[in-house]
């Protein structure tokens, strides 16, 4: 609670004018803020990072991921199987492996870093102290990014960097392959907009609870549905199942080690469609923001 309030304290600065001075003499007493955008940012960042179940789900998030790739590497270390041909794809297969768990977690983050304060009330008091809303919901926006693609590059790259010491000889030069680099940047991508989805819908259904049932069926649940739906033959059903955001983001992570003829959509248009998809739950949720009662 005083770290909340202490990282609201931090966006606003207050300055009450003197009621003796000839200037305010029977005039009523009025209050004027003097904020910066950067203040506004500095305090989302310490709030954000000052509550434990951020922290917690960064560590259980990096955890698994590292042990994710360790665990594939170790099962698949086998010299008859891990050629130099093949060694860039492995070390990038290993460092994502865990990426469907991973991302759930990440999606379970960026709610908590909006429904938190609906939950406990402290919204009222970040919105007190900055009054503008839409540079708070940027701020907040944008630190739940920083955040969201920091712990994702630290996940895939040293669950590759994991990878590559289990794998021995040669794995370090497929690590740095620019083909494994673009991919496991891709990966952290993916997470990054992940949080960035379920920060929008935790923002416009402001439910911990709702919010996470609704990132689960968009990234789990839509992806389920439309393997089901494949055996039907219909072709709209491959052609909308490549822009669901799981099949986006599995397109980041292994368009670059994927023969061309077993791609999606590609690279650019993967990251294209998730920027689309992210921009879709924040855009109304920042006007529903800006206008709706915060209580």
């Amino acid at each position: 609670m005083s770290s909340t309030l202490t990282a609201a304290a931090a966006t606003s600065s207050l300055t009450l004018p003197s009621s003796n001075s000839p200037a305010h003499q029977g005039r009523p007493i009025t209050t004027q803020a003097s904020l910066s955008f950067d203040g506004v940012v500095r305090g989302e960042w310490i709030k954000l990072l000052s509550l434990r179940s951020i922290r917690w789900s960064v560590l259980v998030m990096l955890l698994v991921s590292w042990a994710g790739a360790a665990l594939l590497a170790v099962a698949i270390a086998d010299p008859s199987m891990v050629t130099p041909e093949s060694l860039p794809a492995l070390v990038a297969q290993s460092a994502t492996f865990g990426s469907n768990i991973t991302v759930l977690i990440m999606g379970v983050l960026g709610v908590l870093a909006i429904t938190s304060e609906y939950s406990s009330g402290l919204i009222l008091s970040t919105l007190t102290a900055v009054p503008r809303r839409t540079p708070v919901f940027i701020a907040k926006a944008l630190v739940v990014a920083v955040i969201a693609l920091s712990v994702g590059a630290l996940s895939t790259f040293g669950g590759g960097a994991i990878a590559a010491m289990i794998f021995g000889d040669g794995a370090f030069a497929a690590l740095v392959d620019p083909e494994v680099l673009v991919s496991l940047l891709g990966a952290s991508l993916y997470l990054m907009f992940a949080t960035l989805i379920a920060f929008g819908i935790g923002a416009l259904l402001r439910s911990g609870a709702g919010a996470i049932a609704t990132v689960v069926a968009l990234l789990f649940i839509s992806t389920l549905i439309f393997q089901i739906l494949s055996v039907t033959g219909w072709a709209w059903v491959p052609e909308v199942a490549q822009w669901l955001p799981s099949d986006l983001g599995y397109e980041l992570s292994t368009s670059q080690l994927t023969p061309a003829e077993f791609q999606g959509v590609g690279y650019w248009a993967a990251l294209g469609g998730l920027a689309a998809w992210a921009a879709a739950m924040l855009i109304p949720a920042a006007v529903l923001f800006k206008t709706r009662d915060a209580k």
